[in-house]
């Protein structure tokens, strides 16, 4: 099939390798984009194309980017009048999901989220997360590649909520060690902190240049938090929290 990407970041691009792997032809837009961009496209074997001419003759739209963007994206895509299937692999909340999808009224819409590393293979699983009325076929693009397609649910918003579930716990993890750190490092007892990685549940404690390492994509999970929060309210749950723990993010960036 013939797929147009937004826009090869350190996820989208190897997401969109592996649908090159798979057999399909994939292009993106290199208009605006940074010089990392481009490396990372050339390296997973996409095809630079002018926005018209890559979305008018696109089958497929995948939009992985930072969630900040994603609205923006499908709007754009809506606006050169897509018709074909739309999946928004970034962790939206109820609200965001719901705005991207009006904008695209038609095209079928799915929902998705990314479970794991960038999918290169190895022992940790890339999971796609899949919803909606389309999803299996989404997730047939993928067939044996390095990602795992999960089809979760036939509603959009299921794939999100999956995702953000984990996201909230995995990065939330992340978070409340940065802070630990933090705290620790004030009061002179860093060593105290990390002899305690020997605890179950407690590998996040290893490293005290831990905060540092997060700086790199603070600037993405703090967007990511946002929605997160706003999922949480969606659900009736304590969004605050999630607000909270992005300050975290807010700080480092």
């Amino acid at each position: 099939m013939r797929i147009a990407v937004f826009h090869p970041g350190a996820m989208g691009s190897q997401l969109a390798a592996q649908l090159v792997a798979a057999g399909h032809e994939v292009h993106w837009v290199p208009e605006g984009r940074s010089t990392a961009s481009v490396e990372r496209a050339e390296a997973a074997g996409l095809i630079g194309t002018p926005f018209a001419e890559a979305v008018g003759s696109a089958e497929v739209v995948l939009c992985s980017c930072a969630p900040q963007g994603a609205v923006d994206v499908a709007k754009q895509v809506g606006a050169a009048g897509f018709a074909g299937l739309y999946i928004e692999a970034n962790p939206l909340s109820p609200k965001s999901l719901e705005e991207a999808q009006a904008v695209l009224p038609e095209a079928t819409f799915i929902d998705a989220g990314v479970v794991g590393p960038p999918p290169k293979g190895g022992p940790s699983p890339t999971h796609l997360m899949l919803s909606g009325s389309a999803a299996q076929q989404a997730a047939d693009l993928w067939v044996g590649t390095a990602v795992t397609p999960m089809v979760v649910g036939d509603q959009v918003g299921a794939a999100s909520a999956a995702k953000s579930a984990y996201a909230l716990y995995n990065k939330g993890k992340a978070a409340l060690a940065v802070l630990a750190f933090e705290l620790a490092a004030k009061h002179g007892v860093t060593d105290a902190l990390t002899a305690q990685q020997v605890r179950q549940d407690a590998e996040s404690l290893k490293d005290p240049a831990l905060p540092e390492n997060l700086t790199s994509v603070a600037w993405r999970w703090g967007p990511e938090f946002d929605e997160l929060a706003e999922t949480l309210d969606a659900a009736g749950l304590e969004g605050d929290a999630a607000r909270g723990l992005r300050q975290v993010w807010t700080r480092l960036s």
